[in-house]
């Protein structure tokens, strides 16, 4: 086994706090650290064609960052041993370590030009580096097969596409879905299995209480409620995101935000939904424990691709399959996105590209590599992937379900200022005003019209 001297410098100079999903937020050290030396790199810049692929006798050595935990890190050390052995002239060096500070390291690296080849970055902090300077290299310039992933999901920013090029590649997937029980959906007949609608959706929930008024159509809550389908309906209406993510403005009105209120009342006027007061009880990511939910009286869930496992561990009796998601007639904007907790670049400066890029390839699509990898990255980027974890037992049929339809979806992720603390708040207080009955649509609608504008501001 080849030494990994750096993996034990770079774990004993960073700090324990492992990361296993989306990496920690870009702060300003970050910013400033990319942009101070944006100028100097283009010194370091190599301006000519890479040569072609080393020969089998010339000793090639990659250097490769990551963060990650025990498991994620044992995976990606026995991927290199495997590509090394069938590559002996190729040695990869390993760097990784905790994910605190790791992107302040990364950001000096790249502006000095010592960034290694290939590098594992947080996909929300990818942008900073990309419209810093040309540190990434295309994926598509070079021989890495493509076809695995969907298309609709390595096309977006936040999957590593910019410009139309290709710079990181999505390690897993992460999204939204509606989880079936399907013998209680059959028995009511009630098909998931196709796209519908939102109006769709009321049908089935009166479908359900005629069924049994002791049954709900959606185990749901205030916050899954706002994040899953007031997002998804907002942005399925206006076509965009729910603020400009360039001037910060709200790119609502007043009548599409009443809209989507207008929705939410109707979801718990025709009891498509259980009442807030019930709700309370199971807030947040607690819908697993919903005595409900355990007892069978929902016919589906809204949940997480990462969550998906929790509810059925709950409620594991039943034959669970993953829905369609539903979308507004006419919409112009999918909604509902799926993105990855963190994508792999080839930085511009290693100098044997093709050779990088044939580890890239074989790390992303050969069947022993994706065995041994698994979930440790979340649920795995391409169907292909997720097919070999679920025959494996490293991932469960539903799941790969749940990850093939969102990452199929192809909508646009909601812009930073939806997904803060204070928008999700104002929206969390306005849907259960709604659910309460304890004010109208049009004063929730204007009270949170005012405080939703000051945001961007």
């Amino acid at each position: 086994m080849k030494k990994r001297v750096l993996a034990a410098v770079m774990a004993a100079a960073m700090t324990a706090g492992l990361v296993t999903g989306c990496g920690g937020s870009s702060d300003s050290g970050t910013q400033a650290a990319a942009t101070q030396a944006a100028g100097e790199t283009e010194g370091a810049k190599n301006d000519e064609t890479k040569a072609a692929a080393a020969s089998s006798d010339e000793e090639i050595t990659l250097r490769m960052s990551w963060w990650g935990g025990d498991e994620r890190n044992e995976a990606t050390l026995q991927v290199i041993e495997q590509f090394e052995a069938l590559h002996p002239n190729v040695t990869i060096e390993a760097e990784y370590g905790g994910n605190d500070g790791y992107h302040d390291k990364l950001a000096t690296q790249l502006a000095s030009g010592t960034a290694p080849d290939i590098v594992q970055v947080d996909p929300e902090i990818f942008p900073t580096y990309v419209n810093t300077g040309d540190y990434f290299l295309d994926y598509k310039d070079y021989n890495v097969d493509l076809s695995n992933f969907e298309e609709a999901y390595i096309s977006v920013p936040i999957n590593g596409n910019y410009d139309g090029k290709q710079l990181g590649l999505p390690t897993g997937i992460s999204g939204a879905g509606i989880m079936v029980n399907k013998e209680l959906a059959d028995a009511i007949g009630l098909d998931f299995s196709k796209t519908y609608s939102w109006e769709d959706l009321i049908d089935m929930g009166k479908k359900v209480r005629e069924y049994d008024d002791s049954m709900y159509l959606l185990c749901a809550n205030k916050e899954y409620i706002v994040n899953l389908i007031v997002f998804n309906y907002a942005k399925q209406l206006i076509g965009d995101t729910v603020f400009n993510p360039e001037t910060k403005a709200l790119n609502m009105t007043e009548d599409q935000l009443k809209e989507v209120f207008d929705y939410v009342k109707r979801l718990y006027d025709e009891e498509v939904v259980p009442p807030a007061s019930y709700q309370a009880a199971y807030s947040g990511d607690n819908l697993q424990s919903d005595t409900n939910w355990i007892g069978g009286k929902y016919v589906a869930a809204l949940t997480y691709i990462s969550t998906i496992d929790v509810m059925v561990a709950a409620n594991p009796e039943a034959e669970y399959i993953m829905s369609e998601l539903p979308i507004l007639d006419g919409a112009a904007e999918a909604g509902w996105a799926s993105n990855t907790p963190q994508v792999f670049a080839i930085t511009s400066t290693c100098e044997h590209p093709e050779m990088a890029a044939e580890f890239m390839d074989y790390f992303f699509n050969n069947d022993e590599a994706l065995a041994t990898l698994g979930a440790t990255r979340s649920v795995p980027p391409t169907e292909k992937a997720r097919q070999i974890c679920t025959e494996n037992g490293s991932l469960t049929q539903v799941t790969m379900e749940g990850a093939n339809i969102a990452a199929a979806m192809g909508g646009t992720p909601n812009d930073k200022i939806s997904s803060s603390e204070e928008s999700k708040t104002i929206l969390f207080d306005s849907v259960e005003t709604i659910g309460y009955g304890a004010s109208s649509v049009e004063d929730v609608t204007k009270d949170a019209m005012s405080l939703l504008s000051g945001l961007g501001q």
